[in-house]
């Protein structure tokens, strides 16, 4: 007698987990973990651009840069820019997400330079958290519709 009366509340037991064909197995998929978004670069910032223009400095960009422009290469797969201030090297990680730009563990060369041209182009730097394409070949960074820095495909 104990031993069916044990069998029925174990089989009881088992079947009370078990729901009625009219239940929603939707509800559990609703109910699932997002997964987080993956960092990454848009791949059509890819490769070398040249700055061409600083429009919100008060120096012209012909007598900030009358040899060297600053150079930015960009490596999507890498999450990696480097380039070139026009005086000093440097290397950072590169994100987006949309047309937001996140640059960290910005690395340079710490070369004294002769004029003013590295500085204003650290504060444009600085400034651009956005960046969008005029053409396909030119490349605006700025932030709040204000272009901070022009940079031509190389």
């Amino acid at each position: 007698m104990r031993f069916t009366t044990l069998i029925t509340l174990i089989f009881l037991l088992l079947s009370c987990g078990e729901g009625t064909p009219s239940q929603d197995k939707t509800s559990t998929q609703a109910t699932a973990p997002t997964l987080p978004v993956k960092e990454s670069v848009d791949t059509a910032l890819t490769g070398s651009w040249e700055l061409v223009g600083l429009p919100q400095s008060s120096v012209s960009f012909d007598k900030l840069y009358p040899r060297q422009r600053p150079i930015i290469f960009i490596q999507p797969n890498l999450r990696l820019i480097s380039g070139s201030t026009g005086c000093n090297r440097f290397s950072a990680t590169l994100s987006t997400l949309g047309n937001r730009l996140t640059i960290t563990n910005f690395t340079s060369s710490t070369l004294q330079c002769a004029s003013d041209a590295e500085s204003n182009f650290l504060s444009a730097w600085n400034q651009s958290r956005e960046y969008r394409f005029r053409r396909p070949d030119e490349l605006v960074w700025g932030a709040d519709a204000a272009a901070w820095m022009v940079f031509r495909r190389k």
